[in-house]
């Protein structure tokens, strides 16, 4: 038996506070599970008067599970029908119901309830790096891994990066929650350990400790792999090193298309996708010709969906000399079209999301009419869903984007 879904409000109809936002954002019975709240950036400030979320089919089909009970597809007549399960790992959110504000036409998302483990998995990780000697192995941005850690600890880093696992691979059980929370942090060190030609160890000792970690997480991801008769954590892996030697941005960009295709690499959206595929213990093939389509909107939608949340705090940067360039879709759109404002470049960015979710909206529809997928292909889709939702969730209510003048009292 599931918890009844709440009658979603089309409109905010009152600042949200900390306590409004728990009371309303999940069911009674789910409560217990929730990862606090405590920021709501509204990027949009308000929203554009002339541009409202799309009404989208697919709400619909989240709510009564459609997705999961999608027949599998056969060589043959087709008749046989594999069902599958969401699964207990995680709870629905109703941000539109908690009066957040809420930039997507896909009104629901889905919470790990074991977000606890997932923190300290990286609590534990970020620690061993600060206290580790290993000053003489630098990362990309200069610094040294036990300086990066010692900022990531002094900060309050649960309401930052570390949100996106508990929303975007909810359904994976406690020990891949943890492995992704591990994962997803330490990524330079594992690409470094697993490319050892490129090494930067300062003597033969530096990455002792850190190796035998690395060493240990990779290993049990694999023999899960082997557990399970499929390569979801290999899939991850391979997908992690292919983000951190995607090639630098070229100069310039001639067309949107010619951006997305560089943006779903920089953003890590393959990857996300392998982490996707890893929580769900799953054997789906990524490059399936029959996901193309769909999947191609996915990473168009975290794309500029993650692009529109960030947009200020990476313009402010540009701004500062703190940056030297950027790579997000809105400053895209004010070159490709020369709008005077930015503000009409945010509303046409957001509108090029809204019309990525009517494409995957008639998409899933298309997929369910011709009866494309198997099971274990729509058991996929269902969880890209809550990773769209979930991205817009995050850039939401993390600290790292709106900053402290959009906590909640």
């Amino acid at each position: 038996m599931f918890a009844a879904w709440p009658h979603i409000k089309p409109f905010r109809q009152e600042p949200s506070t900390f306590v409004s936002v728990r009371d309303k954002i999940t069911s009674p019975r789910d409560r217990d599970h929730q990862f606090p709240i405590r920021y709501a950036f509204d990027y949009l400030h308000g929203g554009i008067k002339y541009l409202q979320r799309p009404h989208l089919a697919l709400n619909n089909h989240i709510r009564s599970r459609t997705f999961l009970k999608q027949p599998k597809a056969e060589e043959g007549n087709g008749t046989e029908k594999v069902l599958a399960n969401r699964g207990e790992h995680a709870i629905d959110l109703f941000p539109l119901t908690a009066g957040l504000p809420w930039q997507s036409g896909i009104l629901t998302c889905r919470q790990s309830k074991h977000w606890r483990l997932s923190l300290e998995a990286m609590d534990v990780l970020l620690r061993e790096f600060a206290a580790s000697d290993t000053k003489g192995v630098v990362s990309k941005s200069g610094k040294s891994i036990p300086e990066l850690a010692q900022k990531e600890l002094a900060s309050d880093f649960k309401e930052g990066w570390a949100k996106f696992p508990t929303y975007l691979f909810s359904e994976a059980d406690e020990e891949r929650t943890r492995l992704l929370g591990a994962f997803i942090r330490v990524q330079e060190v594992f690409v470094d350990r697993m490319r050892p030609e490129k090494s930067h160890r300062s003597n033969g000792d530096a990455l002792s400790s850190l190796d035998s970690m690395i060493e240990k997480t990779i290993a049990r991801i694999l023999q899960l792999d082997e557990e399970s008769g499929n390569d979801a954590g290999r899939d991850m892996i391979d997908l992690m090193v292919r983000f951190f030697t995607r090639p630098a941005p070229p100069e310039k960009y001639d067309s949107m298309e010619e951006f997305l295709l560089y943006r779903h690499e920089d953003a890590a959206v393959p990857y996300v996708l392998g982490c996707t595929k890893f929580s769900l213990n799953s054997s789906v093939h990524l490059e399936s010709p029959r996901l193309a389509r769909y999947l191609r909107l996915v990473k168009d939608h975290v794309s500029i969906a993650n692009d529109l949340g960030s947009w200020e705090k990476e313009k402010a940067a540009y701004d500062s000399g703190h940056v030297l360039y950027m790579i997000n879709v809105v400053d895209v759109v004010k070159r490709l079209f020369s709008c005077p404002t930015f503000e009409a470049v945010v509303a046409l960015s957001q509108a090029l999301q809204y019309q990525v979710e009517c494409e995957i909206d008639e998409e899933l529809k298309r997929l369910m009419d011709e009866d494309a997928l198997t099971a274990e292909e729509w058991r996929f889709v269902d969880a890209t869903l809550s990773v769209m939702s979930g991205n817009v969730l995050v850039s939401t209510i993390m600290s790292r984007y709106g900053g402290e003048g959009w906590r909640l009292k």
